[in-house]
């Protein structure tokens, strides 16, 4: 018991102490910068739990910086600069006048942006006269200046696995392919049923894409697998949205149902397959109901978190409302989707021959463009309706 006192007191008030002389060397080199990156890991709230323990060091180190910023004045010499993806997370001392008094977000960029920051990492390499940054910063959505220099990384390799000095677009499509999803591996081979099933399942996903009016555009359906994801349909949007109306949001959950719903007239039953696209769809219908107001039942309230983060991921809700409002939100949630799957399932039995010969496609080839999908669609007639059913189709 004794030594583990001695090393604790050797170690207490190190963090403040460091604090101490990095502000007496700033004032001896003033003027000078002081930049802090990460503060959330010394800035967080005081009083919240630490895993891990060192909640008393922390705290201390904290309130140290907090003392060497109090008074500061314009003859000091000294500005101070902080950086941290966690903002909603720092202690309200650290905000407040005197401190930290302006705050720089600096958001993911656009897709002109991106366009630039590409033509930035892609100079000094081979680019073959084909290659369009703008279509590929079309297609890179959400996409941070890391991932994009990364993304022209891995199409370089590519070139040279390949024995090539220049980048052509399919290097960077497969160099897109294997940031988002991860690598392909050829020993993750499936077997016959289960690669006619994801054939299926992709080729409802594209085919309920194509049918939607406000669903985003089929750029290419790929039954490869790549990490954990057995196949891929890729709907790059056609412009950088800010707002989304329900008419999109609605075919927003039909697409994503549109891989089960696929199941389920082919194959006469679901799989395990559509788990990822079931929690998205729920996350969507959830905040359509909890945040957007967009259920009847429930009207124009919103329920959402304040405390969603500089990159748009949710903390756990604390619930502001009663377990009645949360069983009426559960039930609007679970009528989205089974309207959205009843959708999807009505436009693919409509265009059942467009499903078949898609699936038969993609076992063919393993990877089809949008326009074998609208090729495929133009030249079918359908059996019976759209599919394209309201709110009030269910029984």
């Amino acid at each position: 018991m004794g030594s583990e006192m001695c090393i604790r007191d050797r170690f207490v008030g190190v963090g403040a102490s460091r604090v101490r002389d990095l502000f007496d060397e700033a004032r001896k080199r003033a003027p000078s910068i002081v930049f802090i990156d990460e503060i959330d890991a010394i800035g967080g709230r005081r009083g919240a739990v630490v895993t891990g323990g060192g909640n008393d060091e922390r705290e201390q180190t904290l309130n140290q910086l907090l003392a060497e910023m109090d008074g500061f004045d314009q003859s000091s010499g000294i500005v101070v600069l902080a950086a941290t993806n966690r903002p909603q997370t720092l202690d309200a001392a650290l905000l407040r006048p005197g401190r930290f008094d302006r705050q720089v977000t600096v958001p993911l960029p656009r897709q002109s942006e991106r366009a630039e920051i590409l033509a930035v990492h892609a100079g000094g390499k081979h680019l073959a006269p084909e290659v369009d940054l703008a279509v590929l910063a079309r297609a890179t959505p959400g996409f941070s200046g890391a991932d994009l220099a990364n993304l022209v990384n891995e199409g370089a390799i590519n070139a040279v696995r390949d024995g090539r000095t220049t980048i052509t677009p399919a290097d960077l499509d497969t160099a897109r392919d294997r940031v988002l999803l991860g690598r392909r591996e050829t020993s993750n081979a499936l077997l016959p049923q289960e690669r006619h099933a994801v054939a299926v399942h992709e080729a409802g996903h594209a085919l309920v894409a194509a049918l939607c009016e406000h669903a985003d555009p089929v750029a290419k359906v790929t039954i490869l697998p790549a990490g954990l994801t057995l196949g891929v349909t890729e709907q790059p949007p056609e412009a950088e949205r800010h707002l989304y109306s329900e008419s999109h949001l609605r075919d927003l959950l039909a697409v994503r149902l549109g891989g089960r719903a696929a199941e389920l007239v082919a194959l006469g039953e679901g799989s395990t397959g559509a788990a990822n696209d079931l929690a998205g769809a729920t996350q969507v219908a959830t905040r359509m109901v909890r945040d957007f107001g967009l259920s009847e039942r429930l009207g124009p309230l919103g329920y959402g978190s304040d405390s969603l983060d500089v990159l748009g991921e949710d903390e756990p809700v604390r619930r502001a409302y009663s377990e009645h409002t949360q069983q009426v939100i559960d039930r609007e949630v679970a009528l989205l989707l089974r309207t959205a799957e009843v959708r999807a399932t009505g436009l693919l039995r409509a265009h059942r021959g467009a499903l078949d010969r898609l699936a038969e496609l993609l076992i063919e080839q393993e990877t089809v463009d949008g326009t074998a999908v609208a090729a495929i669609l133009a030249t079918e007639s359908p059996e019976t309706d759209d599919g394209r059913l309201s709110d009030h189709a269910l029984p």
